[in-house]
């Protein structure tokens, strides 16, 4: 395939590799078209970008990780209060809100311990991205509520969908809330 881009295009091997990589950039990273906005945190400079980290592999195993852990935390807690197409699924709504509290409570403790390198990044990766990813689910929420509408149960339906957004919601300020105030703790000591 090389040799025939080679061919085709009419240049040597080098050039050829260089106008790969400059179209590979253009795809993952287009020009800034809105330079009114911040700079996007992986720029360099405008329209100089460092190679993203989703493309790092050892990052993408402190992902996996995490990952395998969630799902293997969703699954337990999924085993333990299972669900049926005609009540409540305590197991979806306890994993959805605990969810977002460890998310929120994680997230704000690690933006105001600085910025998002080391140790930081990787609690952030494994465990936010990771864990929380997998441990959460958005789209068991949402076939529940399609299964408990099939079955007629459109009150516990819209129940569960109130509960799990709004609080989420709530879960999520307050995981917020007393990451702030642990940390404003510390900092007094």
């Amino acid at each position: 395939m090389f040799l025939v881009l080679v061919y085709l295009v009419g240049e040597n091997e080098s050039n050829v590799v260089e106008l790969l990589k400059q179209k590979t950039m253009d795809v993952f990273f287009p020009k800034d078209t809105h330079p009114e906005l911040p700079l996007d945190p992986d720029a360099e400079r405008l329209g100089q970008y460092k190679f993203p980290l989703h493309f790092t592999p050892g990052l993408q195993l402190v992902v996996f990780a995490g990952g395998c852990l969630g799902t293997l935390a969703r699954y337990g807690i999924g085993h333990a209060l299972p669900t049926t197409p005609l009540r409540m699924p305590y197991g979806t709504v306890l994993i959805n809100l605990s969810g977002t509290f460890l998310l929120g409570m994680l997230l704000e403790s690690l933006a105001r311990r600085g910025s998002d390198l080391g140790k930081r990044q990787l609690a952030r990766l494994g465990f936010g991205t990771g864990f929380m990813g997998a441990f959460t689910t958005y789209s068991t929420f949402v076939v529940e509520v399609v299964t408990l509408q099939h079955h007629n149960r459109a009150s516990i339906a819209a129940a569960y969908a109130a509960v799990s957004i709004i609080g989420g919601l709530i879960c999520s300020a307050l995981g917020i809330q007393l990451a702030a105030a642990y940390h404003r703790h510390g900092k007094k000591q």
